[in-house]
């Protein structure tokens, strides 16, 4: 490409830029994130229908499906693409929508020499409720990417089953595994109390309730987060370490 150095409102001749961005240039995220801006433009320009549309009210209660029916206080929006830094999340409402968007997609990354890794590629479909699961087949270059029953992103689990089952016993996993972690590396021995309960609130809990705002969480839920396995009440543990419960943080969330 041809490029320009501007200083104080002066710029250069215009010179040829012959060096690639190497992986941990401080330039590589910017560049890639405006590489990836310009291709989507482009992959789905003359698109209007491979998206999952919402239908959002935010007077009255958030479930109340007679409300969306209305004509007023009512808005339309569509969802085709989630992206954060290199990552890129296509969604559809159809099997046939979700082809023709890798179609386009794939198009696209030919023209502006990206390419897609199939290997690291995943399919999830989610049906609604009630209705049979099929084994979505989409392709791209000609090979069939897998489909999964789970299905990770911005550290968050999603599941075919469409429920957090899944998403709560990773981050109790996940925190457990930081707190053994953390106990092992004071020359085996426990911290005092005060210091446990500064690594809780530090790295514990937001590891446990990450997301947490962002999805339903019922009873069921709340009882596995705020487990103890020590034969010791709850209720003592964090009276001791003057800690809120689990109940009151996801009130607060």
């Amino acid at each position: 490409m041809l490029a320009r150095v501007l200083d104080d409102g002066d710029s250069s001749n215009v010179f040829p830029v012959t060096n690639r961005v190497e992986q941990g240039c401080v330039l590589a995220p910017t560049v890639f994130s405006m590489m990836l801006s310009a291709m989507l433009l482009k992959a789905f320009c003359d698109d209007k229908g491979t998206r999952i549309k919402i239908r959002p009210r935010t007077d009255g209660r958030l479930f109340n499906l007679w409300r969306l029916q209305a004509k007023t206080k009512v808005e339309d929006d569509s969802l085709r693409d989630f992206l954060f830094a290199d990552d890129c999340a296509l969604n559809a409402s159809t099997k046939a929508q979700m082809q023709q968007s890798m179609n386009y997609f794939f198009t696209a990354c030919r023209i502006f020499g990206l390419t897609i890794s199939t290997k690291k590629t995943e399919v999830l479909h989610q049906p609604a409720p009630q209705k049979i699961y099929l084994k979505p087949t989409i392709t791209t270059e000609g090979e069939i990417l897998k489909a999964v029953a789970k299905f990770t992103y911005l550290g968050s689990t999603l599941s075919r089953s469409m429920n957090i089952n899944d998403e709560v016993d990773i981050c109790i996993a996940k925190a457990s595994s930081i707190w053994m972690v953390a106990g092992v590396s004071v020359g085996g021995e426990r911290c005092q109390t005060v210091h446990n309960a500064k690594m809780y609130k530090a790295v514990v809990l937001p590891t446990l309730l990450y997301a947490c705002e962002t999805r339903t969480v019922y009873e069921r839920h709340a009882k596995k987060l705020n487990c103890w396995y020590n034969k010791v009440p709850d209720t003592d543990v964090l009276s001791q370490a003057g800690l809120p419960s689990i109940y009151t943080l996801l009130r607060k969330a």
